[in-house]
């Protein structure tokens, strides 16, 4: 039985687009984590400081204000470094303090960013409803500029290495129709029954592992070029999440989390694909219609749900199945979904994906 699944494991392995994919997706998160550190730049005491010894300074210096966000802690850092602007070349004109206080307090992001004397901090409601939530949630202050940017690129390369596992996994059943062996494989003691559940089974590690070793790689990079500060920060701070809906508190709990959700949405993707590839007898049909699917429900978010005049009630209840597949279920956190919202959304991926290999199962055996 388990040969069947180091065979099948095997196969998957030896498929080099799975790596070439992989290969240009880390490569371009390298390259461009890189760069972004070479490019960094920050102004402290009218002195500009670049790269690795800019991200040193600006950490140095978040690490004076780091705790609890209060009013008096914003009110000082701009009486200290004044408002973040950008000068007459574009070049950024401050450093992560009063950049963090200038985005997040003041109407800086409806100017054009290069006139100081048209910056000014927000008042009234327009202070209440962006900027008050920040001061009255015992929001723990800390640098975390590298990670937003890695909150950014960590799920942007989840989706994508979605992409290639699709790649990887659709052939699974298509290629045994395609070569003929479907009847052979069927005809051994165990390939009619637990053979084929192995195959689904190798499926399913090959893309939690894979899942793994890629978030685990990202972390290596990022680790290396801003270290271990800001993990102990509000997750709040990062701009992938909200002050609605369910998070984890700290930076670090909020990418486990994320994490977590990737393992969730890598395990749904098999299912959907191995159900998908034992339902087609062609590999490329099976890859075609595996892609189709992982990426329709952003056409019906973005296009076909807004098309067809259907109930409130219909709409919420699509609305929420779509967003639990895997092309948006790493990205929750960024649509303000309650702790019971995202239970539900869990379930459906886990009725979905444990569905799909059942489907899968039920097909190549009676096929």
């Amino acid at each position: 039985m388990w040969t069947i699944w180091k065979e099948e494991l095997y196969k998957i392995k030896s498929r080099k687009i799975i790596w070439l994919g992989v290969f240009l997706l880390l490569s371009f998160a390298t390259i461009r984590l890189y760069n972004e550190g070479d490019h960094y730049t920050t102004t402290i005491d009218d002195t500009v400081y670049h790269g690795q010894e800019a991200i040193r300074k600006d950490k140095a210096l978040a690490s004076l204000y780091s705790g609890p966000l209060t009013e008096e802690a914003v009110a000082q850092i701009y009486k200290d470094y004044g408002f973040f602007y950008y000068d007459a070349k574009d070049h950024a004109v401050g450093n992560y303090l009063n950049r963090f206080v200038t985005e997040n307090f003041t109407n800086f992001m409806q100017t054009d960013g290069n006139n100081p004397n048209e910056i000014h901090f927000r008042k009234g409601a327009d202070w209440e409803n962006n900027c008050a939530y920040l001061l009255e949630n015992e929001v723990r202050f800390d640098y975390v500029y590298g990670w937003n940017d890695f909150a950014e690129m960590y799920i942007l390369i989840i989706l994508a290495l979605f992409v290639v596992l699709i790649l990887g996994l659709s052939p699974v059943f298509a290629e045994e129709y395609q070569l003929k062996t479907a009847d052979i494989l069927r005809t051994t003691r165990r390939g009619g029954g637990s053979g084929i559940w192995m195959k689904i089974l190798a499926s399913a590690c090959f893309a939690v592992a894979l899942t793994l070793a890629a978030c685990a790689y990202l972390w290596v990079i990022y680790l290396s070029v801003y270290g271990l500060q800001g993990l102990n920060a509000s997750a709040v701070l990062l701009n992938f999440t909200t002050p609605f809906g369910y998070c984890p508190e700290s930076v670090f709990g909020f990418f486990l989390y994320i994490t977590c959700l990737a393992i969730s949405g890598s395990l749904l993707l098999t299912g959907i694909v191995t159900g998908i590839s034992a339902v087609c007898q062609n590999p490329f049909l099976a890859l075609i219609l595996a892609l189709s699917g992982y990426l329709f429900p952003i056409a019906w978010i973005k296009i076909l749900g807004r098309m067809f005049p259907i109930g409130m009630t219909l709409s919420r209840i699509i609305s929420h199945f779509m967003t639990s597949m895997p092309v948006y279920l790493p990205m929750s956190t960024g649509f303000g979904f309650s702790a019971d919202q995202m239970a539900l959304h869990l379930s459906i991926a886990v009725a979905v994906g444990a569905g799909g290999m059942f489907a899968g199962y039920y097909r190549f055996r009676r096929q």
